[in-house]
C-alpha cells in the first residue's frame, strides 16, 4: 500500500502537469490582474475561512473516532488528528485524492491500528462524503444546464460520473463478497495479494458503518456547512460577490461539491490541481466573475487548505522513509 501512495516519479509527473494547468489558467485570466487581487487579500477574512476549515477536520476526527471506538480499536485523539492531516497531506500531492488511504498505514504503523479497522474508518465517512458530492453536486449542474445556459457541461458531467465510480466500487469494497472475490486471483501475489486480505478482514466489520449512520450523517451537515462557510470566507477575502436570487454564503453549499468533483475523478495531476480550478473559474464566469477574480478565489481557497495540511508533514516524513525499508 505504500508503494501505490508514494511513488516519487509519478508525484513528479503529476506536479508538472498541474503546473502546466495553472500556468495556462493564469495567463488566460491575466497575470497582473490576478497578482493585482492577491496584493490586496484581507487577511482577517482568510484567518476566517482556517478556522472554520479546522472545524470541518475536527468533525472528520470525530466521525473516525466514532467508529474506531465502536471497533474497539484504540488511538488517541492527538494521535487522530494527526494521522489525519498526513491523510490529507497525501491526498493533496495524489490522483483523485487516493493518497488519504495513507491514513491507514499511520493508523497501523503508528499506532497500531489493525489495517482493516482503519480502512473502515477512512472508507466509511467517505462513501457518504461522495454520496453526497454526487447528489448535491448534479442538482448544481441541473441548475447550471437549465437557469444559467450553459452551453457545454461535459467537464462537470466527467467529475460526476467519476466519482459514481469511485463510490460503486468503494461500497462494494466495503460490503460485497462476491465483488472482492472478482480479486481473489491476486491472493497469492506478493503485493496485491496482502491488499486483497485488507479488504477481506474489512468487510468483517463494515456493519458498524449502517449502524453509525445517523452520527456519520449528522457530522456530514456539519463538515458541508463548514466547508461551505469556509469558501465563502475566501471568496470575501478576495472581494468576491455572487449575485443570485439567494442568500450569498448558500451559493457555496452548492459550488463547492461541484468544483471538489473534479478533485476526485482520476488524473494525471496533483488531487485534480488545475483541473478543478478551471471548472471552477468556468462556472463562476456564469455569475458575472471574470476571470482573474475567480482564479484568484479558486487558488486561494487550494493552497490556503494546503498550507494547513502541512501540519501532517513530520508523520508524512515517516510514513516516506519507512516506505524505503
Amino acid at each position: 500500500m505504500k508503494n501505490l501512495i508514494t511513488n516519487k516519479y509519478s508525484i513528479i509527473i503529476n506536479l508538472i502537469i498541474s503546473i502546466v494547468i495553472i500556468a495556462a489558467l493564469l495567463y488566460y485570466a491575466g497575470i497582473e490582474d490576478f497578482l493585482k487581487i492577491l496584493s490586496t487579500i484581507n487577511l482577517g477574512w482568510l484567518l476566517i475561512a482556517i478556522l472554520l476549515l479546522l472545524g470541518m477536520y475536527a468533525c472528520m476526527v470525530v466521525r473516525m473516532k466514532i467508529l474506531l471506538d465502536e471497533m474497539k480499536a484504540k488511538i488517541s485523539w492527538i494521535g487522530l488528528a494527526k494521522t489525519h492531516f498526513t491523510g490529507m497531506l497525501l491526498a493533496d500531492i495524489t490522483p483523485a485524492r487516493s493518497g488519504y488511504l495513507g491514513a491507514a498505514v499511520v493508523m497501523n504503523k503508528n499506532y497500531g491500528v489493525p489495517y482493516e479497522k482503519a480502512m473502515v474508518a477512512i472508507l466509511g465517512p467517505q462513501a457518504y462524503d461522495f454520496m453526497f458530492k454526487i447528489i448535491v453536486g448534479g442538482i448544481a449542474l441541473l441548475y447550471l444546464l437549465n437557469y444559467a445556459m450553459i452551453k457545454d457541461g461535459w467537464i462537470m458531467f466527467l467529475g460526476v460520473f467519476g466519482l459514481a465510480v469511485v463510490l460503486a466500487v468503494m461500497v462494494a469494497l466495503l460490503f460485497s463478497k462476491r465483488f472482492l472475490k472478482l480479486f481473489s486471483f491476486s491472493e497469492k501475489w506478493p503485493l496485491f495479494g496482502s491488499i486483497y486480505e485488507i479488504f477481506k478482514n474489512t468487510q468483517q466489520h463494515s456493519h458498524v458503518i449502517i449502524k453509525k449512520t445517523p452520527q456519520l450523517l449528522l457530522l456530514l451537515m456539519c463538515t458541508w456547512t463548514l466547508k461551505a462557510l469556509s469558501w465563502f470566507a475566501v471568496a470575501k477575502s478576495v472581494e468576491m460577490t455572487i449575485q443570485w436570487a439567494y442568500p450569498e454564503p448558500l451559493f457555496y453549499f452548492f459550488l463547492q461539491p461541484l468544483v471538489t468533483i473534479l478533485e476526485f475523478v482520476p488524473t494525471p495531476t496533483l488531487a485534480g490541481m488545475g483541473f478543478s480550478e478551471t471548472g471552477g473559474v468556468l462556472v463562476l464566469s456564469l455569475f458575472g466573475i471574470g476571470a482573474a477574480q475567480a482564479t484568484a478565489f479558486m487558488l486561494v481557497a487550494r493552497f490556503k487548505t494546503m498550507l494547513i495540511n502541512l501540519i501532517g508533514v513530520e508523520e508524512a516524513i515517516r510514513l516516506l522513509k519507512s516506505g524505503k525499508n
